[in-house]
């Protein structure tokens, strides 16, 4: 039945790349190391799994990484040789990912779909404490459910920053035989000011950042996970 499914998403993420403007791409599909999910991603962009991720680069001076290669069960990075020369020169757009986790630690489908352990984090809260902390008041970042492939995830957007640098974080989770799966689109940009000022936009405030994650998002409508 995944396999199936995974060639009709195939031939989708083929016709809306090609519709963006990239023109026809060459399409690989990757297959989750526990057998439970797929997706599907341009070859010209760099999978990483296992030992890759050590030796891997994730874009231009990334000042906060586009993928956490500590939690990570695949990343694929999207190739900065793709942005224009015209777009390149302003040096904000850094890198982009889409990566796949199994969150651990945490075990509740209600504390999973409710970022409870992110919550506990901008809270300052230790572990045991994030059930309480996620439901005591509303998150401090926007959470919504979005449908993909006939299956619902809650999407969280998130800002990280650091001085001189800013990160657009979404992030997609859902629960499956027990497990809380996380999918993140991370993009980094310089120049904190951009996405801050634009926060309550659909633009990260930059082209190249923009085009990135629209072309994540559609490795993310492929996704799919195998129903027992």
């Amino acid at each position: 039945m995944l396999k199936l499914f995974g060639i009709g998403l195939l031939c989708l993420s083929l016709s809306v790349i090609t519709a963006l403007g990239q023109g026809p791409v060459t399409l690989e599909t990757f297959n989750g190391p526990d057998g439970t999910f797929q997706f599907v991603y341009p070859q010209t962009y760099q999978l990483l799994v296992g030992k890759r991720m050590l030796k891997a680069t994730q874009g231009r001076h990334v000042g906060i990484p586009v993928c956490d290669f500590m939690t990570a069960m695949a990343c694929v990075i999207y190739p900065v040789e793709t942005i224009s020369v015209e777009n390149a020169n302003d040096g904000r757009f850094e890198g982009a990912g889409f990566s796949v986790h199994a969150v651990a630690e945490v075990t509740s489908e209600s504390d999973c779909l409710n970022y409870a352990d992110l919550v506990a984090r901008v809270h300052g809260e230790p572990f045991p404490l994030l059930a309480k902390e996620a439901r005591s008041g509303a998150p401090p970042f926007p959470i919504s459910s979005i449908a993909i492939n006939e299956r619902i995830f809650r999407h969280a957007f998130i800002r990280k920053t650091i001085p001189g640098h800013v990160q657009a974080v979404d992030s997609y989770r859902t629960v499956h035989q027990q497990k809380c799966y996380e999918v993140l689109i991370e993009v980094s940009m310089a120049d904190e000011s951009t996405l801050m000022k634009t926060a309550q936009s659909t633009s990260l405030g930059d082209p190249s950042a923009d085009s990135a994650r629209e072309s994540l998002r559609l490795i993310l409508s492929s996704m799919a996970f195998q129903e027992q």
